[in-house]
């Protein structure tokens, strides 16, 4: 029995074979060819170079003859990350086609919106840095036609994916060995505090789907309606971000929560201002600083490696939280608000362009020099303002702006987000509206969060404090292991190229020097210290993954010096991360 709906049917071609159609726009397109499906999706297939370590995006399955051919032409080495827009397509296709042999291949990724929404996690899988160049896009036949829109939407999900991976990579060279040491600071400091689960847990018995959460940041139009959010104390969760912080307290504003995130934070963010009683949020990348300067109740979240997480979760007894992060302290800020539970989030001084010619609040004035000298150096772009205008922007607050409106477009009847900013840049999918009225409509229902958060206790107790004190220490001891273990893999490397280059014929040798070499690697790549090393090495690795994947042709002996290399790398990261653990992890 042939499946079909409405929308989507099976014909025969004229060799016998069935063709999928979809009606659309009052035409029936055959999504393979009349004649012979199967020999059109080998010509399809052939259009395309399969090269070493290529990850390629497929838009459309169809009836999976194309997907096939082209992953009978892949190796081990390669991905495909196939888009099916249409779930009636897939469902009709898996009635009529066997897809056995796809679904079992691990190195094929299917991905259907309407079914799971999951290319986030699907391209931050498969897409790295390394791996960019070797990106290709395949559409099958019609659907780009049919699907113009929504494959535009596809291709452009993967090209900000390529263009935060850039990003990504200028923030970790640039604050290089910083990062594994905030890291280490912040995974000794979380055993004595808290985190946002706990939040979670202490508003459950409050009607928080109904107050509001306001997210305070730092653009220059904060300063026209600051003061507005006096009269939103105790009705309202107010997180405020580190930038932004200076000009609400002036204005005599209590913030619930204050967020900070960067591993630089200029110091005028906070000098010379009472912030003994501030209840904070930090990342896996704060600045250390802070604490050690001001101290204060702390709630964490964050990625702080997959081991230390795990070591975490058991005790905790649940998953130690991390949030989705857009790259800014906002966009974290608006993500905890989401985790804790609040359905109302209302924007201030988010103005994500340059307002009347100004960067940011004039609270913190001075913070990045002289004004127009900070503008001037930015990668400038221009943006639609809530008022129509123009407005400068720069790249970095446009990424950010772009990202709002997708969580927003993609979370859409999860939560109704305001825009009370007066100013700035347009982000669809916001109500924009003036701060005080949006106080005065939403901010009804009496609530303390500052007083719920002050009186939450610590994650852990005395004894599971000590036993994660002791875990810490035990990573020290790994280094040790993993350095020895990179001091004989580098001289067994550096032996096999020397008998390489020589043309040594003694095939035996080389072959138990080079199981040596993989078993080696394989205990390098399962230490629970592999994820710090990714930090202090990563120069190599940039490096080590330009020359790989863009030379194809690379002998033996050149793949191996690029290992050592490689190796040598993590071998001074090791040191380094030695040397970090006593200054940051386990210092008393």
């Amino acid at each position: 029995m042939e499946s079909t709906t409405d929308q989507v049917r099976i014909q025969r071609a004229e060799d016998g074979e069935k063709v999928i159609e979809l009606y659309c726009r009052k035409h029936w397109w055959r999504l393979n060819s009349k004649i012979s499906p199967k020999n059109a999706a080998a010509q399809y297939a052939e259009r395309y170079e399969i090269r070493m370590y290529g990850v390629y995006f497929v838009y459309g399955i169809a009836d999976g003859k194309s997907i096939r051919h082209l992953s009978e032409k892949c190796d081990d080495t390669n991905v495909m990350v196939v888009w099916e827009p249409n779930v009636e397509i897939l469902a009709v296709a898996l009635h009529n086609f066997d897809f056995e042999d796809l679904i079992a291949n691990d190195n094929i990724i299917l991905c259907v919106p309407e079914a799971e929404d999951n290319i986030d996690d699907i391209l931050q899988k498969v897409v790295s840095y390394s791996n960019m160049k070797l990106i290709e896009f395949c559409i099958l036949p019609n659907y780009d036609v049919i699907y113009t829109k929504q494959c535009e939407k596809f291709m452009q999900s993967c090209i900000n994916k390529m263009q935060d991976e850039i990003v990504h990579k200028s923030t970790r060279l640039g604050f290089s060995r910083m990062i594994p040491q905030h890291m280490l600071f912040h995974m000794k400091n979380m055993i004595s505090q808290r985190n946002i689960m706990q939040i979670r847990e202490a508003f459950f018995t409050y009607p928080v789907k109904e107050i509001p959460a306001i997210i305070v940041s730092a653009g220059p139009s904060l300063d026209k309606n600051v003061k507005e959010l006096q009269k939103a104390q105790g009705k309202a969760f107010i997180i405020v971000v580190d930038a932004a912080l200076r000009t609400v307290l002036k204005a005599g504003v209590k913030p619930d929560l204050v967020c900070t995130i960067d591993p630089e934070s200029p110091e005028r963010f906070f000098e010379g201002m009472d912030l003994k009683d501030i209840i904070w949020m930090y990342g896996k990348w704060t600045r250390p600083w802070i604490f050690q300067q001001y101290g204060g109740k702390i709630f964490y979240q964050g990625n702080y490696t997959g081991m230390w997480n795990t070591i975490l979760s058991d005790e905790l007894g649940y998953k130690f939280p991390a949030v989705l992060t857009g790259g800014s302290v906002t966009s974290d800020a608006f993500m905890i608000a989401d985790y804790i539970g609040f359905r109302k989030i209302i924007l201030v001084g988010q103005d994500m362009a340059f307002t009347n010619g100004i960067s940011h609040t004039s609270g913190i004035e001075g913070a990045f020099g002289d004004n127009d000298e900070y503008i001037d150096s930015r990668y400038q772009v221009y943006v639609e303002g809530i008022d129509g205008q123009k407005l400068k922007t720069d790249f970095q607050m446009w990424r950010y702006k772009k990202w709002f409106e997708k969580i927003i477009e993609k979370n859409e009847g999860r939560f109704r987000v305001i825009n009370a900013t007066e100013g700035g840049a347009l982000i669809k999918g916001t109500i924009n509206q003036r701060l005080r009225e949006t106080i005065s409509s939403e901010c009804k229902i009496e609530f303390d969060g500052y007083k719920i958060l002050n009186q939450i206790e610590p994650a852990f107790t005395s004894e599971q404090q000590e036993k994660l004190e002791n875990k810490l220490s035990e990573l020290k001891q790994e280094a040790s292991e993993l350095k020895n273990i990179l001091k004989q893999n580098i001289k067994n490397q550096n032996e096999l190229i020397e008998h390489l280059e020589q043309n040594n014929q003694n095939g035996a040798w080389i072959a138990d020097k080079l199981r040596a070499v993989m078993e080696q690697n394989a205990k390098i790549e399962q230490s629970l210290i592999m994820e710090f090393l990714t930090y202090y090495a990563q120069k190599e690795e940039y490096e080590v993954g330009d020359d790989i994947y863009a030379d194809e042709n690379m002998s033996i002996p050149d793949m191996i010096r690029k290992s050592v290399y490689l190796q040598n790398g993590y071998l001074k990261g090791v040191e380094m991360l030695q040397e970090d653990m006593d200054e940051y992890a386990l210092k008393s």
